[in-house]
């Protein structure tokens, strides 16, 4: 899994960056239901099922938040 972002550009005002969230939950209707209601909230959405994935993510990216399914 690769997550990449567009280069931020300081000569175009009208950039704007959608923050997102990574969120790390195991099981497949959690992982749905959190994408929809931080999708809703206006934010990018990253999903993965395993704290090395997760790792994986946090290498290319910093989101604004991380959400870890407390059973993992």
């Amino acid at each position: 899994m690769i997550i990449t972002a567009p280069p931020i550009s300081d000569e175009d005002p009208d950039h704007t960056l959608t923050p997102w969230v990574l969120i790390v939950v195991a099981d497949e209707a959690g992982a749905r239901s959190a994408r929809c209601a931080w999708e809703d909230a206006g934010f990018a959405v990253e999903v993965v099922s395993t704290v090395t994935e997760a790792l994986a993510c946090l290498a290319v990216m910093t989101p604004a938040l991380v959400v870890v399914n407390d059973t993992l």
